[in-house]
């Protein structure tokens, strides 16, 4: 019975076709008894296994990358569902939901994803949840540009709009981001507008309120007239150019000191003291003049000066020399010195209006710059404030509305000037006019600017609502030192940050926000918030967002036993900081979604730019520690900003910026902005030290797709040389390697070993570092020396299925490697790489499962980590390196252009230091491939003398070429060291072969002209003794086996069987029962056809019947899963 279970799709034609194609591959001369070496054919490619691969050595990445891409958002939910590992939570910074993509977005997120892609392949299941950020200004601005009348402004009309702006820009940054490759949960991204969240966020709020932490009061806050509302620290940016009108003011003294009353000082002459501000526009506003207590002080008189000869001044006595400079008044003589403490008491008087300003003291008056006597404006000054809450008597003034215009306090000479403009300028006239002032100059200095309007902001006082900070100070630092930060130098730098901190502003006086949900009593101001009205709210904000808090009325937000006394209260119209909505995300993100545990919970990673250490990572740190005591992550990854090429920082109004799309897709002018694609742009990444600021443009791209092509072509070379390997079947055991490709495994185990640790310290500059030295040095010696027997030795020769294993595996850990930066080469590879799969289908890319990130970082064996045959080999290469010097003395001066063409003979040392006979003689058959010449001869130094012909070796090592002796050989003694330890003696000696070229493998061994060598012979019978065979067999037997192959054929013949079984895969080796010519025949053309469609897990099953009639058999093919052509 003839049985071929699945089979039928094999077509007659396709057979005759193939095996015919087979037949003529091995040459049409028949084969007789007489060596191949008389055959005097030159054309041998045929019978070399040469390196085949579809992978293309140019990437084509614009139009190729998007075809290789995994699904971020499918890929992203099968690791969740698949993998075994802990979970690895990656909470993600969001970004403003305003803007196209920009550098610094690719620079952030591709860093993110570097990190969960290697946490993919290590078999965590990763959590990444992408996040926007969407109130603020620059959004409600937009409102504003649609709204140009202010009539039109309504709140409700304004949210609506920068709402729907905020959506669509998520909408095209998303898609911008996913294009990178970035995987995530881009199904369900968390956005700070979701109802949810601000539901916790509300909830956040009012933990901390009811413990304490919040509390509305008047402080000075920074303002921006620009934007018309108060700004969190991490809210502004410096200017360190700034230039400031900066002045020095006489302060009339009315009554001096009780210490001063007693020194018997002139009684005609008017004393003052000079304060000193670039803030001219605070003068007004001025309440007291603050001295250092410690510091000394000096009464001096300007002698020289006409305009001042009946006054005194008091001043500093540090800066009394640069004083003199500026004020330009001739000598300023002391009349008498005192401490800082001996002032205080003495009482001045406001130069501009009708009262006092007492000298007080505080610490923060230092030395170093001004007059040592400080204006104080409790109104406009943080210090300023806090130096004056200890004087009930001084009161707050602060003369400057919302816009940054004086109010009606400072008297209609100044009243709606801005205090900025036109203000400041009124302030100086006005004190030079009434003659108090003594000075005046530009001042550049560094000065705060809000970052949305790039203005400068002012310090105001103003109700607003803060978060304490003093009381859970020790707490956060406490946390921040659990917190491994990448670089270090974050650690200190938060905690500065934190240490310094005392209060937090989180009110802002703008539409779009989430709203502080407080109510206010009419008559009292007094807040009304309690258990009752947030739950209320919360379930108002769950159904219909925070919008209900603008477009409902009090009565409606009031919960119902406030119904009746609505007409008591109003609600509150402050909004959040932008940092207060972002730093719960914590509890609105991983919390609310069952992520982390509310309580216990961190993340295990942040990730953000520098900057964030003054906002996320604080605003994050904080609400934490404030509502659970605790810090919310493990992990604080920062990287620097972009600059150009110059150095400088990138810019638009400069024009040195470059988008991700110009770089992934070109420019219009495609020659001067080729399409790099996204593996370049996340290589670039990967190649820069991100703990800095980091420069792109042309030169640097160039360079980075420099690095690309080497490793690219490392990758095609493994991938073109494993062409007909299948690691199932022609995988050689470890033990039985060759030396050599011993080495290549250690050296690979060394590479994923330093590779792995890199990753999991987030050091990405170094793990491209490695791969990019290593396949380097891969390149310029391994593959160098394995070429000959790869291409030339029989198919499936042990030296070649020995290299060709390492190969597999060496490709593995380096694609494995390259994939969490370049995504898409390493989908390429993978596919290429196993393409022996599915009968030689290969994988089907269109599935999750047929990605590189779904193969895991699959760790090599600990026993390839061989010292013994690393130390041998770096002893090996040393002895090479030495050769290769010789040998391209011989190639510059014309003597040989091929390696090949020369035979080498090499004496060595053989010390116990550095065994080098020993080392070569162990791999004395791979001499010729190592040195890459035709001949090799090995021979020892009875002794080594170290220090021997020092002066000698010293003058050979420095000749700049070497030449020929009268025999032609070149001749090259060396004593190679490490360290300045001399570890042995090398003596080169190389000449022309006196053999022919090969024909076939190009080597110089050939005892006859155009004659191919006997290691080429032998595999040249090898070959031709089967392809012969083959050749000898009539067509008609052809015909008579697919005859019998034919599914119409079935239950033609049963008798006496003699069974024969095997999986064998090489025709040529496969002779499995000599006494049957037609059996012997069959079973080798169905391992022929077995390996020629990579039908490798193929079960062949036949049965050859004794008997006059050979042409009669059964045949049965069998696979345990479906086959499919």
């Amino acid at each position: 019975m003839i049985s071929l279970n699945n089979i039928s799709f094999f077509n007659k034609r396709v057979i005759v076709n193939s095996f015919n194609n087979y037949k003529r591959s091995f040459g049409t001369k028949p084969h007789n008894e007489e060596s191949t070496m008389a055959d005097t054919n030159h054309s041998f490619a045929h019978t070399l296994n040469l390196p085949k691969t579809t992978f293309s050595m140019k990437a084509n990445a614009a139009t190729r990358e998007p075809t290789l891409l995994k699904d971020p958002y499918k890929l992203y939910k099968w690791q969740l569902e698949n993998n075994k590992g802990e979970n690895w939570v990656f909470h993600d910074g969001p970004p403003y939901a305003n803007g196209d993509l920009h550098m610094g977005h690719a620079l952030n997120k591709i860093l993110k994803d570097i990190v969960n892609r290697y946490k993919v392949l290590r078999g965590f299941k990763v959590n990444y949840i992408p996040g926007w950020d969407c109130h603020g200004l620059p959004i409600e601005q937009q409102a504003f540009k649609k709204l140009k009348k202010s009539s039109d402004m309504k709140p409700s009309d304004i949210r609506k709009i920068a709402g729907d702006f905020a959506r669509k820009e998520i909408e095209k940054q998303s898609k911008g981001f996913q294009e990178l490759g970035i995987l995530g949960d881009w199904e369900n991204p968390y956005k700070t507008l979701d109802h949810g969240y601000e539901v916790e966020q509300i909830q956040t709020f009012y933990d901390m309120f009811n413990k304490g932490y919040i509390y509305r009061g008047v402080k000075p806050v920074h303002w921006s007239p620009s934007s018309r509302t108060a700004l969190a620290d991490a809210e502004l940016e410096y200017n360190d150019n700034h230039t400031s009108k900066s002045i020095f003011v006489q302060f009339n003294v009315q009554s001096l000191s009780t210490h001063l009353k007693n020194q018997n000082l002139p009684t005609n002459e008017k004393i003052s003291a000079i304060i000193w501000t670039t803030t001219p526009w605070t003068i007004p506003a001025n309440q007291a003049i603050c001295v250092n207590s410690e510091m000394d002080y000096v009464l001096v008189k300007p002698i020289e000066s006409q305009q001042y000869k009946d006054q005194m001044f008091i001043i500093s006595k540090e800066r009394l020399e640069p004083l003199t400079k500026s004020f330009n008044l001739g000598e300023l003589k002391v009349i008498l010195e005192f401490k800082g403490e001996q002032l205080k008491g003495t009482i001045t008087k406001h130069p501009q209006y009708d009262r006092i300003s007492p000298i007080i003291t505080g610490d923060h008056v230092i030395e170093g710059s001004g007059t040592g006597l400080v204006h104080t404006a409790p109104g406009h000054g943080v210090e300023d404030f806090q130096i004056c809450q200890q004087y009930p008597e001084i009161k707050v003034l602060s003369p400057v509305n919302d816009l940054g215009l004086f109010t009606e306090e400072v008297g209609e000479k100044f009243v709606g000037l801005e205090v900025l403009g036109d203000g400041n300028e009124a302030v100086i006239n006005d004190l030079e006019n009434i003659g108090s002032l003594i000075h005046k100059e530009n001042y550049i200095h560094k000065y705060p600017y809000d970052w949305r309007t790039k203005k400068p902001i002012i310090i105001r006082t103003t109700l607003q609502w803060f978060v304490g900070l003093k009381n859970i100070q020790q707490t956060a630092l406490k946390g921040i030192e659990r917190v491994n930060m990448v670089p270090p130098s974050g650690t200190n730098r938060l905690s500065s940050m934190v240490g310094r901190r005392t209060d937090w502003c989180i009110s802002r006086q703008r539409v779009w926000g989430c709203p502080i949900p407080v109510f206010y009593n009419v008559k009292t101001n007094e807040a009304l918030i309690n258990d009752e009205t947030i739950n209320h709210i919360k379930e108002l904000f769950g159904k219909f967002g925070s919008d209900c808090w603008f477009e409902m009325s009090t009565q409606q937000l009031l919960p119902p036993s406030y119904k009746d006394q609505h007409e008591n209260f109003i609600k509150g119209m402050d909004t959040m900081d932008v940092w207060f909505d972002s730093g719960t995300s914590w509890r609105g993100v991983l919390v609310e979604r069952g992520i982390i545990d509310r309580d216990t919970g961190k993340a295990d990673i942040y990730l953000e730019g520098s900057d964030q250490h003054r906002g996320w990572f604080q605003s994050s740190l904080l609400t934490s520690v404030c509502v659970r005591d605790i810090e919310p992550y493990r992990n604080v990854v920062t990287h620097g900003f972009l600059l150009d090429e110059n150095g400088i920082k990138m810019s638009k109004s400069i024009g040195n910026t470059i988008v991700p799309s110009t770089v992934i897709k070109g420019g219009p002018n495609k020659v001067q902005n080729p399409p790099y694609g996204v593996d370049l742009l996340r290589t670039w990444v990967a190649s820069s030290d991100y703990s800095k600021d980091i420069s792109i443009g042309p030169n640097i791209l160039i360079k980075i797709l420099d690095g690309i092509k080497k490793i690219r072509n490392t990758l095609r070379f493994m991938l073109a040389s494993n062409f007909d390997f299948d690691p199932t079947i022609h995988s050689i055991p470890y033990e039985k390697l060759s030396p050599l490709d011993k080495y290549a495994l250690h050296k690979v185990y060394k590479l994923q070993e330093s590779v792995t640790r890199h990753y999991d310290q987030f050091q990405f500059q170094k793990v491209h570092s490695e791969i990019i030295n290593f396949s380097i040095e891969i390149s310029s010696f391994y593959f160098d020396v394995i070429k000959r027997h790869l291409y030339a030795d029989s198919p499936n020769s042990h030296s070649r299925r020995s290299t060709q294993t390492v190969l597999f595996k060496v490709l593995d850990v380096m694609n494995i490697a390259l994939a969490p930066i370049t995504v898409h080469t390493s989908e390429d590879v993978f596919l290429h790489q196993y393409q022996f799969k599915n009968q030689g289908k290969g994988l089907d890319k269109g599935l999750i499962e047929s990605s590189v990130f779904a193969q895991g970082w699959n760790l090599l064996s600990s026993q390839y980590e061989n010292e013994k045959v690393s130390n041998q080999f770096t002893n090996v290469i040393a002895i090479r390196d030495v050769v290769n010097r010789v040998l391209q003395s011989m190639r510059t001066q014309g003597i040989i252009g091929r390696s090949d063409e020369a035979v080498l003979e090499l004496k060595v040392t053989n010390e116990e230091i550095a065994p080098f006979y020993n080392d070569l003689f162990a791999i004395n058959s791979q001499l010729d491939d190592i040195f890459c010449v035709s001949n090799v001869i090995l021979n020892k130094f009875d002794s080594f003398e170290k220090g021997e012909e020092e002066e000698q070796q010293k003058q050979q090592q420095q000749q700049q070429q070497i030449e020929p002796n009268s025999k032609g050989e070149f001749i090259f003694n060396t004593v190679i060291s490490n360290n300045n330890k001399q570890l042995g003696r090398v003596e080169v000696l190389l000449k022309i072969s006196d053999k022919f070229k090969c024909p076939r493998c190009w080597r110089h061994t050939s005892i006859e002209n155009e004659k191919v060598c006997k290691p080429c012979d032998s595999v040249l019978i090898s070959i031709s003794s089967f392809g012969n065979f083959l050749q000898s067999i009539p067509n008609d037997l052809i015909q008579l086996y697919l005859i019998i192959f034919n599914p119409t054929q079935f239950n033609t013949i049963q008798s006496n069987p003699i069974q024969f079984n095997s999986i064998q895969s090489n025709p040529i080796q496969s002779n499995p029962i000599q006494s049957n010519p037609i059996q012997s025949y069959l079973i080798q053309v169905l391992f022929w056809i077995r390996a020629k469609l990579r039908l490798w897990n193929l079960y062949i099953g036949m049965s050859v019947y004794k008997g006059p009639n050979l042409g009669k058999c059964s045949l049965k093919l069998s696979k345990s899963s479906d086959m499919t052509p």
